[in-house]
């Protein structure tokens, strides 16, 4: 997603003009995933993995006129094979099966309309409306965007944060009287499009919170020398859970720098059963940005630990390289390696260990 990072920086300067404007960007992803042995290193489980070509096109167009602005974004992203990659490795493509309708088949999706209102100090703005709740808080310019940035899970969004992912929402965003603290505060529906097997109707009733909601509250503050550290809490009514969570970036010329911490447990005793939410989530990522001329270079490590009351849990260890090149302003072109240690998707109750499995991919991306 491509505004999805813009939009969540600073209140547009030119807010208060009459004038009615019109922005339209895009992108077309094509991603080439394969295994270097082509199997699963577990004997009992060694069934081929079949290499994957995929990819998803998203149309973004922004309106504005004075204070009030209106963003719409269309999605369509290929369904991964039943036997590919991103159906046996859940973290490895934070792009794939993304707007799957109710019978599980690709489609055109609406994944974002919501409107927009800067207040008239220019500091401080509304948003209502229907959005990617996962890009409306804990964002960040290193490791939030699948389509220009790290693919792998663990790199994208903090996992360790129960989020809906397409879901009516509501944010405010403000500063502090001292205007060192940026806040933000978030109110949506616990379950999204994905939960709601893609229905809008069905997503779109459950605003009265009859379902569940989800809430967080943010606040960020610029530190000395390019520094910005995040802290946040946020509650899932729907899954009993409630977190903290953390971020620091730093930057040293043409290095970025960013760390993700959280942890999150249940509020209330719940049966274990299959796909029971974990009593207990830690989750800890480190990634490292360097760019230089046209190339970027970036690397990143995760830790994500899932617990649950009977005493079983699952750890899921990630890490990514990716080498980028951008041939022009329109297309760039990323090689990167993944390392897998953790949850399989296996037609199983209980998860199994990848051993360290090895993902290598291609993207090409053409945007505008």
């Amino acid at each position: 997603m491509i505004l999805g990072l813009a939009m969540n920086g600073a209140v547009y300067a030119e807010a208060q003009s009459n004038t009615l404007s019109h922005e339209f960007s895009g992108s077309v992803l094509f991603s080439d995933q394969f295994m270097p042995n082509g199997q699963r290193t577990e004997a009992a489980y060694s069934d081929e993995v079949v290499r994957e070509k995929l990819y998803s096109v998203d149309l973004e167009s922004t309106v504005r006129k004075g204070s009030n602005s209106v963003f719409m974004w269309l999605e369509y992203s290929r369904n991964p094979l039943d036997n590919g990659i991103s159906s046996l490795f859940a973290n490895t493509n934070e792009d794939a099966g993304t707007t799957e309708d109710g019978a599980g088949t690709s489609r055109l999706q609406v994944s974002s309309l919501y409107w927009q209102y800067a207040l008239p100090d220019n500091m401080s703005s509304v948003l209502l409306g229907l959005a990617e709740v996962s890009m409306l808080v804990d964002t960040n310019d290193v490791a939030n965007d699948e389509v220009g940035q790290f693919m792998a899970a663990g790199f994208v969004n903090n996992p360790g944060i129960d989020f809906p992912d397409y879901a009516p929402a509501i944010r405010y965003q403000g500063m502090s009287a001292d205007e060192k603290w940026q806040w933000r505060a978030l109110l949506s529906t616990a379950k999204g499009l994905a939960d709601n097997g893609g229905n809008y109707t069905d997503t779109l009733s459950q605003i009265d919170g009859g379902e569940g909601i989800f809430s967080a509250l943010e606040g960020q503050r610029q530190l000395a020398n390019m520094t910005t550290l995040t802290l946040g809490s946020w509650h899932n009514s729907d899954t009993k859970r409630h977190g903290v969570y953390s971020a620091i970036y730093k930057q040293l010329g043409n290095l970025q720098l960013h760390s993700r911490l959280s942890h999150s447990r249940s509020y209330k005793s719940i049966v274990i059963e299959e796909d029971t939410p974990p009593s207990q989530t830690q989750f800890a990522s480190l990634v490292a940005e360097y760019k230089y001329q046209a190339f970027t270079f970036a690397s990143g490590m995760s830790y994500l630990s899932h617990e649950w009351t009977d005493g079983s849990s699952i750890n899921t260890r990630m890490a990514e390289c990716y080498v980028q090149y951008n041939w022009t302003k329109h297309l760039h072109m990323t090689f990167a390696t993944q390392w897998h240690d953790g949850v399989i998707n296996d037609d199983i109750k209980k998860p199994i260990s990848a051993n360290w499995q090895n993902v290598m991919s291609l993207r090409t991306v053409l945007y505008w």
